[in-house]
């Protein structure tokens, strides 16, 4: 295999760039709006009717993230294209909130996800980030509505899933949505500089890593009931659930490091570092495969294997907080991780012949679908942990 210098920015920004192009050619729905969300491995679209509530703000960001890193004005107009459809259709102009799914311009009533919201507010906050200054107004909004619709007061974290017209909560809490409310309220904070999203993104970090964890011995399991006490058998008898799956995951592991170093930037505080190379450290000891390479999906809480599986994501958010937390520390420990995560991605992960990054894997490496992008992916997770890995190359210099 070809030596790759994977810290290189030019690496970083090209491969980035190399993502989103995978599907600047087919995403857009010029008949209907929006974009599409279902892709094989050469590109095409297998779906053209499904709208996806988190491809559509996960495309938002790419494309926003690529304003940043090339200032191309094309993917400026991507991303206000997304931007209007999210507003237009999946916007619920009756009760608030987004609809997760739709169909071509048809949105599908069912119950608001706080997963999607956050990332609603994520990808307005990115897209402002890039320079579109009418997302301002969007991302106000939509932090409001969270606080009037979703934040519960008496845990200091949101809600998992709500009625349509939200007068119904339903029992069950996850700390993934409230994670990747973490990550949007750290993209607000540094798109507006206004300190209640940093402030909120701390109270939650805070919630998660220092106050749930206690719970289960100072890892982070995903699944509790309405008074944030452990349900140790949610989705049991479910283990592959896309959003929800059984046991305790690395890779949340890593991707908590990752926004715990972020959010350090900002709060001075040594609980965010020490847990951040905790966490890191017991997904690596853990989850790590040293015969096959990559990262087990799942493990339970005696630390047996669940899943043996390998899922795009955590390879990309291993490997930027590999890079963060090396450049933190000064630990060439990190370094090591970071290029372990590299080579193996590199090896079995990224389609050179098409583009983009396979989904899953089995344990042996091979790919498992020819569905390069169904509904939900994008490639979001390596464009952006490629983005942080540039930018905290330069905020460390």
């Amino acid at each position: 295999m070809e030596t790759i210098n994977y810290k290189d920015k030019n690496f970083l920004i090209n491969h980035a760039i190399q993502l989103i192009e995978f599907y600047t050619n087919n995403v857009k729905d010029y008949e209907h709006g929006g974009f599409y969300c279902a892709y094989l491995d050469d590109g095409s679209v297998y779906d053209k009717d499904i709208k996806d509530l988190i491809s559509l703000t996960r495309f938002i960001i790419n494309f926003s993230i690529g304003v940043m890193l090339t200032n191309k004005k094309e993917y400026k107009d991507f991303a206000r294209h997304g931007l209007e459809f999210l507003e237009v259709v999946h916007k619920d102009h009756v009760y608030d909130g987004y609809h997760q799914v739709a169909s071509k311009s048809t949105p599908i009533i069912g119950n608001k996800m706080t997963y999607g919201q956050a990332f609603c507010l994520c990808a307005a906050s990115y897209a402002l980030r890039a320079g579109i200054k009418e997302a301002y107004l969007l991302v106000t909004r939509i932090y409001d509505f969270l606080e009037e619709k979703l934040w519960d007061k008496k845990f200091e974290l949101y809600v998992d899933e709500c009625s349509n017209d939200f007068k119904e909560v339903i029992p069950y809490r996850g700390q993934n949505s409230n994670m990747h409310m973490t990550e949007a309220m750290l993209v607000a904070y540094e798109a507006t500089n206004e300190k209640k999203y940093l402030d909120k993104a701390y109270k939650l970090a805070y919630q998660i890593i220092m106050k749930l964890t206690e719970q289960s011995e100072g890892l982070l399991w995903e699944h509790y009931n309405q008074n944030w006490e452990i349900d140790w058998e949610y989705n049991k008898n479910d283990p592959k659930n896309l959003y929800k799956p059984y046991g305790f995951l690395p890779g949340h592991f890593t991707e908590w490091s990752k926004l715990l170093l972020i959010l350090e930037r900002y709060i001075k505080e040594d609980w965010l570092i020490k847990k951040a190379e905790f966490l890191f450290k017991k997904a690596v000891e853990i989850a790590w495969d040293e015969l096959n390479g990559g990262f087990n999906y799942t493990f339970d809480k005696n630390y047996n294997i669940l899943d043996n599986e390998r899922y795009y994501w955590v390879l990309s958010e291993t490997f930027a907080a590999a890079a963060v937390l090396a450049l933190r520390t000064k630990n060439d420990y990190y370094w090591e991780i970071y290029n372990k995560c590299w080579d193996y991605s590199y090896k079995y992960f990224v389609d050179h012949k098409y583009g983009g990054w396979y989904r899953i894997l089995s344990k042996n490496n091979q790919p498992l679908s020819d569905k390069k992008s169904p509904p939900g992916k994008t490639d979001y997770h390596i464009v952006g942990a490629c983005y942080e890995v540039i930018r905290s190359l330069d905020y460390y210099k």
